[in-house]
């Protein structure tokens, strides 16, 4: 009887949450608005088809940056622009800027984003937020990481949040005929997130839920379908589970010629919004280019190993939500060049070396 009575009462528990959940559209991607990457990839928790790592990586899983060698600095901008003729003010913005740092015992990433959209259908508000992350290459195969995530929101009342988020990636290495096979997971938004707001929610008739969704649950995978020394294709699929109250799909192709020009397609569906709104099913597409450069005469970057260093610039388009056009740019800044060469290292055998001196 007591077994009963308790799992009645975690089911009218979970229906009740269910009702409740009416984030504002867009509010379970919040962050990924800012970044022409995270746009064009798909928010990949295996770090995309063709992995490549950012500052911003953090954002979907805290433990993409764990190998990450240099210094990274990145900066990007996303315009929003509405066609619907009822909002007073047919445009918003994202932004944001991040720093990754590699230490002996762990590589630290400090994030902020800016948004601010107004839209009717697209109602998020006035928000700054703040990651700081820390990763942890544990073995060749597996990483792990934690983000602490803090900001403040204004706008539509006002409000505050204080979360964490977990998460971790394996790299199974070549899998059949996929090569750098990656699985990844994360769970996202542990803590208090914005509540105490006056946004409209997926559901208009219904008062708006917390955004980000508290215990966002992410798995995803990675690999590539073909590579030879001039292209490769990659793909990335992602699950994303709000509490358990909603179900979104993230994938992605990407291909890439001579690992400095990148393009890439992807598309998300999100469950609760395709059947509440005007989805817009128009995919997503980004273009990136990365390349190196010398910066010569510079003491002070010669003796820190920056003087060759490496540069991503991307930018990226999509339609949201039939009326709303989002344009997105973007730079990313590795000071030095990855070392590729491994050590080499000489075994002298005692004797011999006593030989070839008495001789």
């Amino acid at each position: 009887m007591k077994r009963l009575t308790c799992a009645l009462a975690a089911v009218l528990l979970c229906m009740s949450a269910a009702s409740a959940y009416n984030p504002p559209v867009g509010g379970e991607s919040i962050y990924e608005l800012s970044s022409p990457r995270q746009l064009s990839t798909a928010a990949s928790t295996a770090g995309g088809g063709i992995y490549y790592v950012s500052p911003e990586s953090i954002i979907v899983n805290p433990a993409l940056t764990a190998t990450e060698q240099r210094i990274d600095l990145n900066l990007a901008y996303t315009a929003l622009i509405s066609t619907n003729p009822l909002n007073s003010s047919s445009y918003g913005n994202s932004f944001q800027g991040a720093i990754l740092i590699p230490f002996k015992w762990a590589v630290f990433t400090g994030y902020m984003n800016g948004t601010m959209v107004p839209f009717a259908e697209m109602n998020l508000g006035n928000s700054f937020n703040f990651k700081f992350g820390l990763a942890k290459e544990v073995t060749e195969q597996i990483n792990i990481g934690i983000n602490l995530n803090t900001g403040v929101f204004w706008g539509y009342n006002t409000d505050w949040d204080l979360s964490a988020n977990l998460g971790f990636v394996y790299s199974f290495g070549d899998l059949g005929f996929v090569k750098d096979f990656r699985f990844a997971g994360s769970v996202l938004n542990l803590g208090k997130n914005f509540t105490n707001t006056t946004v409209t929610g997926v559901r208009p008739d219904k008062e708006a839920g917390q955004f980000p969704t508290i215990c966002t649950i992410k798995a995803g995978a990675a690999g590539l379908l073909y590579a030879n020394d001039i292209i490769k294709l990659g793909f990335n699929a992602d699950l994303s589970f709000p509490l358990c109250m909603n179900a979104i799909l993230d994938a992605g192709l990407e291909f890439s010629v001579k690992d400095s020009l990148y393009l890439s397609v992807s598309e998300k569906l999100n469950l609760v919004e395709m059947i509440n709104k005007d989805y817009s099913f128009f995919p997503k597409i980004g273009l990136s280019f990365r390349f190196t450069f010398d910066v010569k005469n510079n003491e002070y970057l010669a003796k820190n190993g920056w003087s060759q260093s490496e540069m991503s610039a991307s930018t990226a388009y999509t339609q949201l939500y039939n009326s709303i056009h989002a344009v997105s740019a973007g730079v990313d800044l590795n000071l030095g060049l990855k070392d590729e060469t491994p050590p080499e290292i000489h075994i002298w055998i005692g004797e011999e070396d006593d030989t070839e001196g008495a001789e």
